[in-house]
């Protein structure tokens, strides 16, 4: 998200001449590189228009806990997070990882409503795998993947047993007014107020558990950006408040953290 807060402080000076657009490019920064993972995984490779979208399962070799269907942030591709999806295998859950397009072995190029539009069709596909059909579904968002995450948790309330969101921020234009002078605000509103902010959609979701993990030392994002995200969900939540950096939780404080997603599991 470093790259992020950079950019928004760039295209600030555009803003205000383009205030329908919705500067794309500056949020998404998605990487092709695909580093050696050595756990194994299984692959689809989803057609979306004239593009497709990667994803990465990782099954358990024994019964798992639940299915993480996993959404990451704005840098890197599903290979560079893995030091967030390994502590989820090693304590029984099994990952569902997404490359939005654009991002790793995913092609084409990610825009706000191509992404929403495509974890709907990637959602679907994913279901129907058996090993995944009959298991409890866990969402969860890393950084601008929550906004993702609480967008289709919301879109299948249903299916969905519990959302997980790990240093997210309040919407796409509350983190752009971040970087921000006042008389800029009111056209980030324009531009971006309206992109399935997450502040907002979560106050939809009914009965689900919800936990949300934030760095009281996040360097890329306030933490306050997740407390209002946790103050406009409904209960059952939890709020994990991690002692490290931008969504370090995980890997440093990880009996900690698969406690509280443990909980999500059998909360009533």
């Amino acid at each position: 998200m470093k790259k992020v807060k950079i950019s928004i402080i760039i295209f600030l000076t555009a803003v205000c001449q383009f205030a329908n657009a919705q500067f794309e490019d500056k949020f998404y920064f998605p990487k092709k590189d695909w580093i050696e993972v050595s756990v194994p995984y299984s692959e689809e490779f989803i057609p979306v228009n004239t593009d497709t979208i990667h994803t990465a399962f990782f099954k358990s070799t024994a019964k798992p806990k639940a299915t993480i269907m996993f959404f990451h942030g704005a840098g890197g591709n599903i290979s560079t997070y893995m030091y967030m999806i390994e502590p989820l295998l090693e304590n029984g859950y099994q990952v569902y990882a997404v490359d939005f397009r654009g991002y790793g072995k995913s092609t084409g190029k990610s825009t706000h409503i191509n992404i929403k539009e495509d974890v709907r069709v990637v959602y679907s596909k994913m279901k129907m795998q058996e090993k995944i059909s009959g298991t409890k579904l866990i969402v969860m968002g890393a950084s601008l993947g929550c906004q993702i995450a609480t967008y289709i948790a919301n879109d299948k309330q249903d299916e969905v047993a519990a959302l997980i969101l790990d240093g997210g921020f309040a919407s796409f234009a509350d983190v752009a007014k971040l970087y921000a002078p006042k008389e800029a605000h009111s056209y980030i509103d324009m531009a971006l107020g309206k992109m399935y902010p997450s502040k907002e959609v979560i106050k939809e979701i009914e009965n689900m558990p919800k936990l949300i993990i934030h760095g009281e030392n996040d360097k890329s994002i306030p933490m306050s950006q997740s407390e209002i995200v946790f103050k406009n969900a409904k209960e059952p939540k939890a709020f994990f408040i991690s002692e490290n950096d931008h969504l370090d939780a995980l890997k440093l404080e990880t009996k900690k953290v698969i406690k509280e997603i443990d909980k999500l599991i059998t909360v009533q």
